[in-house]
């Protein structure tokens, strides 16, 4: 295809007009479920193994992540030739459109966290003392003490710019789940120049470099409990602890785009098969696994497992995703506190603490998720656009 008949695909918005694939919206609507469902299964004691590894979702959010961005780019994006696009009239729309996106509901709980966060740590370390976390089995003389400091300037900046998931120390230093805010924002900023390196640096080597960072990284930055040599972040909020998992995602989108306007070369093929191994390699199994069953869902192969994903209700919840991953935190703390605090609940089992948790919870994060999907994601996302347009 040539470079003329090609920016005319790309003027006439093929990509905007196709790429919203269905079956990815009922996966991104069950990884957020996912992580609420894992975070309440930790809160009340209940030990399921699939629950218990909640966090690897983050994961497939990034890939998603990568995935989507580059889908939906604006301009030609390829491994084997290079290419160029206005900063002005491409990444700065693309910024715009991101922050719009992402920064309004995330503003406005954290708003709702300052004025209630005395009383959620003390409902946290309180439930947290009648039912200790996974992790702090290995802790001798586990006693929780939350520290939600909101009122120092250097958290306010670092948070209204995102900037905290780079900063060691300050990736949990709210009750929302925001450092992978952090981290995918990171990803933003980076990303039009990563996508410029694509047709001038080879692929495999960009997907090596990514694979070997997320390998390195921890030993050097922290894992979680464990400190890294140089530093400790508590959580992989750091864009060098994932830049493989956006990349592996991404990688799929530029093959899958050039496949839509021709046939893809062997070599164009080889590279893409190559740097996405190399890119999940350093990932943990299940999300290997998620991420097989997101390329078949890319490719759209099987039929039935496609039309299970598009389903309507999973269709509503990738629509309340974002709404329901953010804000779920704030219903789960005051929920369980209550109920650890009634001497009948903790007297039932594991499994049917979970049902009731569920019962009460669920109903709440949905509902709450659907009015801040309805209330604050589609205008903030219109006022951008507005913005844009002017």
């Amino acid at each position: 295809m040539t470079q003329t008949s090609e920016a005319c695909l790309y003027k006439n918005n093929k990509f905007e007009t196709s790429s919203h694939l269905t079956a990815l919206d009922g996966f991104r609507g069950l990884l957020a479920m996912w992580v609420y469902l894992g975070h309440l299964a930790n809160a009340v004691g209940f030990k399921n193994y699939v629950l218990s590894m909640h966090a690897l979702a983050v994961d497939l959010f990034m890939i998603l992540s990568g995935f989507l961005m580059a889908y939906t780019w604006k301009t030609a994006i390829s491994f084997t030739h290079t290419f160029s696009f206005s900063f002005t009239k491409t990444a700065i729309p693309f910024y715009a459109n991101r922050f719009f996106r992402i920064a309004p509901l995330y503003y406005f709980l954290l708003i709702i966290c300052y004025c209630f966060l005395p009383v959620l740590a003390e409902m946290h370390d309180a439930s947290l003392k009648l039912i200790p976390p996974p992790w702090a089995e290995s802790l001798d003389n586990f006693n929780p003490h939350t520290v939600w400091n909101f009122s120092t300037f250097k958290w306010l900046f670092l948070h209204t710019t995102f900037a905290f998931g780079a900063v060691p120390g300050m990736e949990s230093t709210t009750p929302l789940p925001d450092w992978s805010l952090s981290l995918e924002m990171q990803f933003y900023l980076i990303m039009p120049a990563l996508l410029l390196m694509f047709g001038r640096v080879n692929v495999v080597l960009l997907a090596t470099l990514t694979a070997v960072l997320a390998f390195y990284t921890p030993s050097l930055f922290g894992n979680y409990l464990t400190p890294g040599s140089v530093t400790h972040f508590g959580q992989p909020s750091f864009i060098v602890y994932r830049l493989n998992a956006f990349m592996a995602g991404l990688v799929i989108a530029v093959w899958l785009r050039n496949r839509q306007l021709e046939k893809p070369s062997l070599m164009f093929n080889i590279y893409t098969v190559l740097a996405s191994v190399i890119c999940i390699l350093p990932l943990s199994k299940p999300v290997i696994l998620g991420y097989v069953l997101f390329i078949i869902l890319v490719l759209n192969r099987t039929f039935i497992l496609n039309q299970l994903f598009s389903l309507k209700p999973l269709r509503f919840l990738g629509d309340i995703s974002y709404s329901v991953y953010l804000s779920h935190i704030l219903i789960v703390i005051p929920v369980v506190y209550w109920l650890v605090n009634q001497q009948a609940f903790l007297a039932l089992g594991h499994t049917i603490r979970f049902i009731v948790a569920v019962g009460l919870t669920a109903p709440l994060v949905i509902l709450i998720g659907y009015v801040l999907f309805r209330t604050i994601e589609i205008p903030s996302t219109r006022l951008g656009h507005y913005f844009l347009r002017r």
